[in-house]
């Protein structure tokens, strides 16, 4: 996420903070310090105030954060990879590199986050009680007790029946189980969400009409969130689905320019590069792809050298992440373009070229199929 910031790794997960996060840390400490504890605990005096607010926003976000990491863990002992995990604004996200293929483990991803909620929540209700028990001071007691029941109420928020909330996720698990479909589950868990979101929204206005300003522009602000969040979320595995059933040889450029070995980096400047405008070309020995040629390629060498350095010298090797099969989906395609640095794959059988799918190709068929289909719900 743009604007983050990677303040460590968690089981090889990597942990980052976005600029927004520091908005909210703010608010959430200036809350407790000016209005909670002054409301609750009016003996107290604003330093113990200010200290114990900045403890318990700091205490939150971990929660917030174990709650993020159960999802992680739990996903990758269900084989899917977890990147990182970003806490913002509206709390955290797990970044896990591709769909869950399966409802059962959709299901256990899902419910490990409020479980861990709930975890914490007793944990910290527990020391709360011990405390109590032992007489230490209340503010001592007070920040356990308010973890308690802000726990309580993420892991109660978070099992609404409203994707992409986790209770969402549950539900489309379900769904997707008995049906067999996960479009149509995602669809139905989706259009809850996206209720829902309306939903917080209205009482969003409510409140700020109400004079209850803060809160008001807070309900609005999650509640736009999850309403996007829904949305885009339908309309992402609309597309995965598409991509998973579409396969390379009905979506490629076929014809593809190539250019011998030894042609000249002056010829290949002004004879391909000028002319067709592309950023990559393979390269063809005696009738043969034995690699490609890229302008970074050409950057590297001196333009003085040019006319006598061949094509064939400076190519780059075909790896596997640069070669796709014609019966490949195009999920495969979009992944290896968008990961090799290059920006396309060669289609490849038996050694023959047939033709070529570009990070271009793939972005406009997305806006051409989302002009067409993006409003179907």
């Amino acid at each position: 996420m743009k604007g983050s910031l990677v303040i460590g790794k968690i089981k090889g997960i990597e942990i980052e903070i976005n600029i927004s996060w520091f908005v909210i840390f703010a608010l959430l400490t200036y809350m407790l310090a000016t209005s909670y504890f002054p409301v609750n605990y009016p003996e107290w005096n604003e330093t113990v105030n200010w200290i114990l607010a900045t403890v318990m926003a700091l205490m939150f976000f971990s929660s917030v954060l174990l709650h993020e990491l159960s999802h992680s863990l739990v996903s990758i002992r269900q084989g899917l990879i977890v990147k990182k995990i970003t806490l913002f604004i509206f709390g955290g996200m797990a970044q896990i590199e591709k769909e869950v293929d399966d409802p059962v483990k959709e299901l256990k991803i899902a419910i490990a986050g409020p479980a861990m909620s709930i975890v914490l929540s007793g944990i910290f209700f527990l020391f709360a009680n011990v405390l109590a028990a032992a007489g230490a001071q209340a503010y001592f007691i007070v920040p356990f007790t308010y973890l308690a029941t802000v726990n309580i109420i993420l892991a109660i928020f978070n099992m609404v029946p409203a994707f992409p909330l986790d209770g969402g996720r549950v539900l489309r698990a379900i769904i997707w189980k008995v049906k067999g479909d996960m479009q149509q589950a995602t669809k139905i868990a989706s259009s809850l969400g996206s209720f829902f979101g309306y939903f917080l929204i209205f009482n969003g206005v409510f409140l700020a009409l109400a004079g209850n300003l803060f809160n008001g522009l807070w309900f609005l602000f999650i509640g736009w969130f999850i309403t996007q969040a829904s949305q885009s979320s339908y309309q992402h595995v609309v597309m995965n689905d598409m991509f998973n059933k579409i396969c390379v040889n009905k979506f490629m450029t076929e014809n593809v320019v190539t250019v011998e070995y030894y042609v000249s980096l002056e010829q290949l400047v002004e004879d391909y590069f000028y002319k067709y405008k592309f950023s990559m070309f393979p390269v063809v020995r005696i009738g043969e792809i034995m690699g490609i040629v890229t302008l970074d390629d050409i950057k590297k060498v001196h333009k003085s050298i040019w006319d006598e350095t061949t094509v064939g010298s400076i190519a780059q090797k075909i790896e596997e992440d640069l070669i796709v099969s014609p019966r490949d989906t195009v999920s495969i395609a979009m992944d290896k373009a968008f990961k090799n640095g290059v920006g396309r794959v060669l289609v490849m059988e038996d050694g023959r070229l047939l033709g070529i799918v570009s990070r271009t190709d793939i972005l406009n068929y997305i806006r051409i199929h989302g002009q067409l289909y993006g409003k179907e719900r």
